[in-house]
């Protein structure tokens, strides 16, 4: 599988502090970050439509209103374009549980064994992102005040490198 070309990280991938042992399913805040959908990449798209009919159950949506129309035509996702996710009524990504925290794709990899890459890159990598072959820390201002990712409520002290290692890892070829 082809991945994503890294030739920079930013000093702050290393000096800003990552997930505690809980991740962010057990942090305070309230998914804000999951509130403008998520750029979606042709893998875990295509992983989507091959495992639909689970997740239609468990979203009570269908297929067809995961997704916005457009792809996006930008070749540095996996998969080489992405799609945006739909906002849900509730006033987050189509893939958070409409009743409660956290996202239906991540337990779907997590608890049922469905492939890691059905999560989008952008959101196994958060707060990381990247832009221009440069791995990056999202700007503070889209990082939310409760997250479980922020040095005040990280007790491990492990940078988000070293928390996020194994999507980073996944996602992209780092040659610098």
């Amino acid at each position: 599988m082809k991945k994503i070309k890294i030739t920079k990280i930013d000093d702050a991938v290393y000096d800003r502090k990552g997930f505690d042992e809980h991740g962010c399913i057990r942090s305070r805040c309230t998914d804000s970050c999951c509130e403008y959908g998520a750029d979606v990449d042709k893998e875990a798209y295509d992983l989507i439509k091959e495992h639909k009919a689970r997740i239609e159950r468990v979203s009570a949506t269908k297929f067809e209103d995961f997704f916005e129309n457009a792809w996006s035509g930008d070749r540095d996702f996996l998969g080489g374009n992405s799609i945006r996710s739909k906002v849900s009524k509730e006033g987050c990504c189509i893939f958070r549980f409409p009743e409660q925290k956290g996202c239906i794709l991540f337990k779907l990899a997590v608890e049922d064994g469905l492939p890691r890459r059905i999560i989008p890159s952008i959101c196994r990598l958060f707060p990381l992102t990247w832009n221009n072959e440069t791995l990056e820390y999202y700007a503070r201002e889209h990082v939310p005040e409760l997250c479980n990712c922020l040095e005040a409520q990280d007790k491990e002290g492990r940078s988000i490198f070293e928390t996020q290692k194994e999507a980073i890892e996944d996602i992209f070829e780092i040659r610098l």
